[in-house]
């Protein structure tokens, strides 16, 4: 039987590699019970799946604070001007072993369609192709804190949904699923995936960018900072990028008052133009068209990401 991927099997596994996993950073970062797990590690957990045209790979480098200090003075003697090797930084491709004393985790699929499987969760059975690969892993010491890191992931799929007495976790949706949509609109435009590469292609130099108010509590103190991201579009080139853009003003700003209202959009709680009227969603800038439209590729794009029974 023939192990060939489709066009969009292939285009849903890069963009998990190239947009989800990066996503795990936040957690890593600002959960201190994730970051606590990771703090003596040094390891490299490397995804494989074969394809007999288009096989893919990507390896996620963890390091101790000590050991990603060391490679960078090592760093520095050969090239005065090297950048610091960072601690968690998600790389394409296979592992080359340039790191000596760091546990590889090696995870290999039979096939994209069972990684997706996985990923997306369309049923128990697919999901239960992640097992074979972690047994042959289960004694290694990042194995296990590496799988509860990827289950965060989870937090982006439509049926999680946190209301807003659970603050944390509506932050950390928002700011995954912002920071995970904003790259994989950028990667997705770069893979070439037809939709979003047309119509990026006839923009001039435009910015896309998202706000989030702060998360207060009852009495309106600040208990998690503001969240913005962007994607910057200029004839048919694109960068993601966090955080508020500067240079320029937005060509479009979808401006939320805070998480709760973003994630009646996200959640799809309301439709777009209904979420506005609502006031869950104020979009500054340029008429209404090019917000919808980016909205609708948006969708398209966080369609191919989720089980499809998620999909309208």
């Amino acid at each position: 039987m023939s192990n060939i991927a489709t066009p969009q099997d292939i285009l849903a596994a890069e963009l998990y590699f190239r947009a989800a996993f990066p996503a795990m950073k936040i957690p890593l970062t600002e959960d201190p019970a994730q970051a606590a797990k990771f703090e003596k590690i040094n390891a490299v957990v490397e995804f494989k799946a074969a394809d007999d045209e288009h096989p893919l790979a990507c390896h996620i480098v963890f390091l101790t604070e000590q050991k990603a200090a060391e490679l960078t003075e090592k760093a520095l003697k050969e090239n005065p001007e090297a950048k610091p090797v960072p601690r968690f930084k998600v790389y394409q491709g296979e592992y080359d072993s340039r790191y000596e004393g760091v546990q590889v985790v090696t995870l290999a699929f039979k096939s994209i369609k069972s990684l997706l499987g996985v990923f997306k969760g369309n049923s128990p059975v697919e999901m239960l192709g992640i097992v074979a690969p972690l047994l042959k892993n289960i004694f290694k010491k990042a194995t296990l804190p590496f799988l509860f890191l990827m289950l965060s992931l989870t937090k982006m799929m439509p049926n999680f949904n946190p209301g807003i007495d659970k603050p944390w976790e509506q932050y950390l949706k928002v700011k995954m699923s912002l920071y995970m949509i904003t790259t994989a609109m950028s990667q997705a435009n770069k893979l070439g995936w037809e939709p979003l590469s047309n119509w990026m292609a006839k923009q001039t130099d435009r910015i896309y960018q998202f706000k989030v108010g702060a998360t207060l509590d009852a009495n309106g103190k600040e208990i998690y900072p503001p969240i913005a991201a962007y994607l910057r579009v200029k004839a048919g080139k694109s960068k993601a990028g966090r955080g508020e853009y500067t240079r320029k003003r937005p060509f479009v700003l979808f401006d939320f008052p805070n998480p709760d209202g973003c994630l009646a959009v996200l959640s799809g709680r309301y439709e777009f133009v209904e979420a506005a009227t609502k006031g869950c969603i104020t979009v500054v800038g340029a008429g209404d068209s090019y917000a919808v439209q980016f909205n609708n590729l948006m969708t398209q794009l966080q369609n191919m990401l989720i089980p499809s029974k998620f999909v309208k």
